[in-house]
């Protein structure tokens, strides 16, 4: 029971974290937000393989990929936070979720592992739900094409698919927070490096109560705690039983983001959503047979 308060918990701060990410938004730029987060986020990870006693020690020859896999999750941060300044919460959410059908094509693409019919149809049906999402059901005006925030988000799919399938090995390898800290580490320097020549920390000090709490959520709770127990979740329930509650993290985002930044989720957008879950759940239900 413990372990999947933990899992539920995990994912319900992933799935905020889009709301609190469009709140900093307004203060600061996104590469700051990065930073910023890194700057919260790494000293509590490390109180965390601390407590856990987790081995920071990696073999040289895991360092190259170590370094590979801190620069595509920087890029992948900063596409995914430049994307929710022209998108909503809400849309980041349930576009999202369509992370583990593009890591079933990659890994059929690069690491020769088999895609099911099953999984072809899933990856049809979350497209059309992709659609319906950005469109929002207006399919004859083709203005919804120039949705740069929706396709930013998109991209972030992939860029994060991209990153699990290069740090496939080494997160095997390693405990996956001793990995997670690693990686965070070259993201921190290059966003931190970056703020010390072009921003002004007097903004970031003077932050309202507001921004300041959805930093302290992003830093603390959505980087660190939710990594935390999901691998928490993940070593009692195994990776399969603890990813139907991934299931939930758009809920999640919908749940805030509508009440409190006062987003719009009408009836083709619920539809969208919807089939962008039954078209992941289509492909992970045959994968598991």
């Amino acid at each position: 029971m413990r372990e999947r308060v933990m899992l539920l918990l995990a994912v319900f701060f992933w799935g905020w974290s889009f709301v609190f990410t469009k709140i900093l938004l307004d203060y600061v730029t996104p590469i700051e937000l990065m930073g910023l987060r890194f700057i919260i986020g790494l000293p509590f990870l490390y109180l965390v393989i601390l407590k856990k006693k987790i081995k920071l020690q990696f073999d040289k020859k895991d360092y190259l990929r170590v370094l590979i896999g801190g620069l595509i999750i920087a890029a992948h941060f900063f596409i995914q936070i430049t994307g929710l300044q022209f998108t909503s919460a809400t849309n980041t959410g349930w576009i999202i979720s369509v992370t583990p059908l593009v890591l079933a094509i990659l890994a059929f693409l690069f690491l020769n592992e088999k895609i099911s019919r099953m999984a072809i149809y899933g990856i049809i049906i979350a497209t059309v739900g992709i659609v319906l999402l950005v469109s929002k059901g207006n399919l004859a005006n083709i203005n919804w094409l120039s949705s740069v925030g929706d396709w930013l988000v998109l991209v972030s799919a992939h860029t994060w698919a991209v990153f699990t399938v290069v740090t496939r090995d080494i997160s095997r390898k390693y405990n996956p927070i001793a990995v997670t800290f690693a990686m965070f580490i070259p993201a921190t320097v290059i966003t931190v490096g970056y703020m010390l020549f072009n921003s002004d920390w007097s903004v970031f000090i003077n932050l309202p109560a507001e921004p300041m709490i959805a930093l302290t959520m992003l830093g603390v709770f959505c980087l660190v705690v939710a990594h935390w127990f999901w691998q928490e979740g993940v070593a009692k329930h195994g990776a399969a039983k603890a990813g139907f509650f991934l299931y939930l993290e758009p809920i999640a985002t919908t749940v805030l983001a509508v009440p409190y930044l006062g987003e719009t989720f009408g009836a083709f957008a619920a539809l969208g959503g919807f089939l962008v879950l039954v078209g992941v759940y289509v492909a992970s239900v045959q994968s598991k047979k």
